[in-house]
């Protein structure tokens, strides 16, 4: 029973049990009426069988040769009890009688079991019916009736009118109908009927019940045991393994979750061994020129003063970089885990600006980059004022690197919508592949452009992760437009002062 496919097999059959129980139950309780449709059904083909012997001897008896004396009415009713009295014409349970107009059995002219007298015995319901006309094929066809005998229960009777001949012929009797009666079909006789129907109906509907529930239960299980061969595959390290999406909608959408899931696990994997390898990298050009410099004034292969001066600017210089990059680790791995604490105050972005332009604008000037600063709309944020102007800094920095002299850098903010405040850095210099774009976010990356630049050994490829983790954390959005020979673009949005902080803010 533990396994999937067999418990939902057994949960069908279960439902095709209860289903039976109830159609046998339903028909219990209207099998009623059916015993009176059985019973009525047998005694009309008796009844026309009887009722055509009767007829037929009575009118053999009528037909005389010439010169023979036409019989009387004595004769034909001592015609009629000997054909009702003639042994094994019928059941044992089965009476015969010569009823009247009015619906009375006529004494005398009867057979019944030796334990029913019919003599004061009255036919009931025929009223009810419509009458066919006298000599119509209707008229000779049995009405159904029942046969009330005194001291006993009814007995259910069908009703057969004589032929015309033959009633003129009994004119004298008032003799108008033979009925057959006989007691309604016990509960036995009508499941002896049934039971094989029901029994080979029912093999037939169980056989392809189980057909159907095992190709049920397999379409469902399937599916599930592949989903549990490949999480176990994934759990071995193969995080290629897929699955089909197949089976009901819920197992497709679980498939679909799963093969989602492991790309995500296979993507994490890939970004963890590209993050060792870049970091790896990152640290191995700066403690191999600290080992060189530092071997070589150790082993005297550079003793002189200003050799040793210079190894020694190389060594503080790398020894800078090596600390700045574990600097800036730390930095977004806290970001990334919610250790660092983001103030929330409002910051008006008109004096973040000023304060911006004060620190970059000698630079600017000594590159021959013009740099402006155009703050509009409300100008103010909420957010914490050191890590915005984290951000800033790289993205201004960036910005001067890149932009070659007589180009623009330019800062600006405006509303973007109600609650949400935009901040563009632009600049005019080469621009940034397409193909780049996309990446420019992830940690240790740096375009071709940059690779290329004098300046690119100040950067290990972590600021805009950073800055995009700070402006993530402030609930806001970073992104990059670029054009090849124009300029780039870096965009963030963040939510106007006043307004209640996203929950990442809260960080």
């Amino acid at each position: 029973m533990g396994s999937l496919q067999v418990r939902l097999l057994f949960t069908y059959l279960f439902i095709i049990a209860v289903t039976l129980f109830l159609a046998a139950l339903s028909l219990f309780l209207q099998i009623g009426g059916y015993r009176d449709d059985i019973s009525y059904g047998n005694l009309e083909d008796l009844g026309r069988l009887i009722n055509a012997q009767a007829n037929a001897e009575l009118q053999a008896r009528l037909e005389t040769a010439p010169g023979d004396p036409v019989p009387t009415t004595n004769d034909l009713l001592l015609t009629l009890r000997s054909f009702l009295g003639r042994p094994n014409r019928v059941s044992a349970e089965t009476a015969l009688a010569l009823v009247d107009a009015n619906g009375r059995v006529i004494p005398g002219l009867t057979s019944a079991p030796a334990d029913l007298s019919l003599d004061d015995a009255v036919v009931r319901d025929l009223a009810s019916q419509p009458l066919p006309p006298p000599g119509s094929p209707a008229a000779l066809e049995p009405r159904r009736c029942r046969l009330e005998v005194p001291g006993r229960e009814p007995l259910l009777c069908v009703s057969m009118a004589l032929e015309p001949e033959v009633l003129r012929a009994l004119s004298e009797t008032g003799a108008a109908a033979i009925i057959v009666a006989r007691p309604a079909a016990s509960l036995g006789e009508i499941v002896g009927d049934l039971m094989p129907r029901l029994l080979f109906s029912g093999l037939i509907g169980v056989a392809a019940a189980l057909v159907l529930g095992f190709a049920f239960s397999q379409s469902v299980a399937a599916p599930l045991r592949n989903i549990a061969r490949a999480a176990r595959s994934v759990a071995r390290g193969n995080y290629r393994q897929r699955v089909p999406a197949t089976g009901p909608r819920e197992v497709r959408d679980l498939a679909a979750n799963f093969n989602r899931m492991t790309e995500e696990v296979q993507r994490s994997q890939q970004t963890l061994r590209d993050f060792l390898a870049n970091i790896s990298h990152e640290l191995k050009t700066p403690l191999t020129s600290i080992r060189g410099f530092s071997e070589a004034i150790l082993d005297g292969t550079i003793d002189d003063p200003e050799g040793i001066q210079r190894s020694a600017r190389v060594i503080s210089d790398e020894s800078a970089r090596v600390l700045r990059l574990v600097q800036e680790l730390l930095d977004l791995s806290r970001i990334e885990s919610g250790q660092v604490s983001m103030e929330q105050n409002d910051v008006d972005l008109s004096e973040l600006f000023a304060h911006l332009a004060d620190v970059f604008s000698l630079r600017a000037e000594e590159h021959g980059i013009r740099l402006e600063f155009a703050p509009s709309g409300t100008a103010r944020v909420r957010g914490d004022f050191d890590r915005l102007e984290q951000v800033m800094n790289n993205l201004i920095d960036n910005a001067l690197r890149y932009t070659p002299p007589g180009g623009t850098v330019r800062v600006t903010c405006r509303d973007l919508q109600p609650g949400t405040l935009q901040v563009a850095v632009s600049d005019t210099g080469p621009g940034i592949p397409a193909e780049d774009l996309p990446h420019l976010f992830e940690r240790f990356y740096r375009s071709r452009n940059s690779r290329e630049s004098p300046g690119s050994r100040r950067g290990h490829g972590l600021g805009l992760a950073i800055a995009r983790e700070i402006v993530r954390a402030h609930g806001g959005e970073i992104w990059a437009t670029s054009e090849l020979g124009r300029g780039t673009t870096f965009v963030f949005t963040l939510p106007i002062a006043g307004r209640a902080a996203p929950r990442a803010a809260a960080r």
